[in-house]
């Protein structure tokens, strides 16, 4: 099994939070592998070219060349989409960027890790697992 990142990790590990750092460690020595989803990427860029902020937008690079980079491809779309249908059937939508990760972690069978409730609670919704920091 690998490790997949939520936004959220990825922001807290650049601003150098002692939680974030500490799960990256520990990460680290279990030596699985790791992956960063083209949504997650989407988001952060997003962000970071908003702030115009070139010195944060060359620190995320650097680090998300540490990672494989996971594409949201047909599979992963086709679980994304039951994903929201299920979701809006609830009547608890979320947003699109969580629920794209969510369906690339399920389609690929990844570990995710987060501290956003949000996916914590689609994990407990839908059976993969989330670790949290």
């Amino acid at each position: 099994m690998g490790i997949s990142f939520d936004t959220n990790f990825l922001i807290d590990l650049l601003r150098g939070d002692e939680d974030a750092l500490s799960k990256a460690r520990e990460i680290d020595e279990l030596g699985e592998t790791k992956y960063l989803s083209t949504p997650v990427l989407y988001e952060i860029q997003t962000g970071l070219f908003r702030k115009r902020s070139r010195s944060e937008v060359e620190a995320f690079r650097a680090l998300a060349s540490r990672y494989l980079i996971l594409s949201f491809d047909e599979e992963a779309a086709y679980k994304a989409g039951e994903l929201r249908a299920e979701l809006l059937r609830l009547g608890r939508p979320k947003s699109h960027v969580d629920v794209m990760v969510a369906g690339i972690a399920l389609a690929r069978g990844l570990k995710l890790v987060s501290r956003d409730e949000d996916v914590v609670s689609l994990g407990k919704t839908f059976g993969f697992l989330v670790e949290r920091y």
